[in-house]
């Protein structure tokens, strides 16, 4: 891939962990000058926010360093510039990682699971570092910021998501909470249960969407199939993994409605 084409985007090398945006100034004659990365003072932040002027320089000097490794095709030099953008990046997180805590602290509703949070929220920053474009104006602290509480957003659908299905299964909304029989207590059949599903699974039945009764036939084995995980589905359909997990929450809601009387859902 010539350098033209990334130009003002960005750009990953497949399996490197180096993602970078290209900047003009890095073709010009004094780029080396300007963002080699033993030419700032190394200062530790590790306890303290790092300045917002201090991360751009580094972030220029990081996306630089992922430039040439790209375009680099001597190994030693390519292996000098790769370690040169994990270390600039690190640098970012590490003087930044204060930023995890307060929005982990200000996500109310998953308190209870900090330290998971606190991990998966340390991932999002290290993608944010290397998806920050420090040429734009915009403050790095308030972008990393909207993408860490973006992702404890995800993570508490999944959360809840999770919760439902596992508390909630199709077994249960259909052979507990619903009376098949008009006249007797006795809890429904497998047979009569896969008879009623079979009625909201039937192409006649417009509750589900003919996606939604595939993934909920897939996951949960019926018409004597295997249960299905959700990658597998998504192999299947195309779809990524939180994708499918979407589609199964909406349509177990849709299916409550309807087989939970009561409904408290």
């Amino acid at each position: 891939m010539s350098v033209k084409t990334i130009a003002n985007q960005s750009s990953q090398v497949a399996g490197s962990g180096v993602k970078f945006i290209f900047d003009k100034s890095f073709k010009s004659k004094k780029a080396l000058s300007i963002y080699h990365p033993s030419s700032f003072p190394k200062v530790d932040f590790s306890s303290s926010y790092m300045p917002e002027d201090y991360t751009k320089d580094i972030a220029k000097r990081m996306h630089y360093a992922g430039f040439r490794f790209f375009n680099e095709t001597n190994t030693t030099r390519k292996k000098y510039w790769r370690n040169a953008y994990l270390e600039l990046r690190n640098l970012i997180v590490i003087g930044n990682c204060k930023l995890v805590f307060k929005a982990v602290n200000k996500w109310i509703p998953m308190r209870y699971m900090a330290d998971d949070n606190s991990s998966n929220c340390t991932i999002v920053l290290i993608q944010a570092v290397a998806a920050f474009n420090p040429w734009k104006g915009i403050r790095f602290s308030t972008y990393s910021f909207t993408c860490l509480m973006r992702a404890l957003s995800r993570l508490n659908y999944k959360h809840t998501a999770d919760k439902l299905v596992q508390c909630e299964s199709l077994d249960n909304m259909i052979g507990n909470n619903f009376d098949f029989t008009k006249n007797s207590s006795a809890p429904a059949s497998q047979g009569a249960s896969l008879a009623v599903l079979d009625k909201y699974f039937s192409k006649d039945c417009d509750i589900l969407d003919e996606r939604e009764k595939l993934i909920l036939s897939e996951r949960f084995g019926l018409g004597d199939k295997p249960l299905t995980s959700l990658e597998e589905v998504g192999k299947l359909l195309k779809l990524s993994k939180e994708r499918v997990r979407q589609i199964q929450f909406t349509a177990l809601d849709k299916l409550r409605k309807v087989l939970v009387p009561n409904n408290v859902f």
